[in-house]
């Protein structure tokens, strides 16, 4: 099975972050979407994104010194459709799970104590992290149930490949509404920047909500672009 890959102009974005998962972070600073639109070639991404074609430079330089680490996760498309659900149930449901369970509190909390300091700012906050969690819990539920059982289920008939092919579609529509609204939320925090009035709590809030937004991005990466993909 393929370990690396070639980095040029014309690399997909959700075939860049499946080799290379530390790039997601630097994606992540330059608003370059690649989990939603991972199918957008590096050139198309960084021509819309207003960068230097140096940028790709770059990027292979950089994928250069993680491949040369004795340490570097394997791609997850060099795993089974068993270990690919597992490290997506193991990694990515039980960590996003925690984390807005904890800013459940959180969000409610800093909406209360700070109101007359960020009235505007942190009722938006509010009400695109409970739409987001709303969507999360929802997705997982379907994808709990329906979907990766599924999957998993042994002989499948073409029936049951096209019931998940329709179940992908849903899926997709929904990691795109969640898409959108975590770049609502970025915009109205200033990408997770804490204002000045921002106390120890609403400092770790902004953290936290960070930290969730680019795990759902990687999230969604694997996911469309490998384990959807597959059917």
């Amino acid at each position: 099975m393929r370990q690396t890959i070639t980095i040029d102009s014309q690399t997909k974005l959700g075939e860049l972050v499946t080799y290379f998962p530390a790039i997601t972070a630097r994606l992540n600073e330059l608003h370059i979407d690649y989990c939603c639109q991972g199918d957008r070639s590096l050139q198309t991404a960084i021509e819309e994104a207003g960068l230097n074609p140096d940028f790709i430079a770059e990027v292979k330089t950089a994928y250069n010194n993680y491949i040369a680490r004795p340490n570097k996760e394997i791609p997850v498309s060099d795993l089974t459709d068993e270990e690919l659900i597992d490290l997506i149930l193991d990694t990515h449901h039980l960590s996003e799970r925690a984390l807005w369970k904890e800013l459940d509190k959180q969000v409610n909390l800093i909406l209360l104590v700070h109101y007359e300091h960020g009235k505007e700012l942190l009722l938006k906050m509010h009400r695109s992290f409970s739409e987001l969690k709303m969507e999360l819990e929802e997705h997982f539920a379907k994808e709990e149930q329906e979907l990766l059982p599924a999957m998993l289920k042994a002989d499948k008939t073409p029936e049951d490949r096209a019931a998940i092919r329709s179940l992908i579609e849903e899926l997709e529509g929904e990691h795109d509404v969640a898409g959108l609204i975590i770049k609502r939320l970025m915009k109205e925090t200033d990408d997770f920047t804490p204002p000045e009035y921002a106390c120890s709590t609403m400092k770790a809030v902004y953290q936290k909500l960070h930290e969730l937004a680019d795990d759902i991005f990687l999230h969604i990466a694997k996911e469309n672009s490998v384990l959807f993909k597959r059917y």
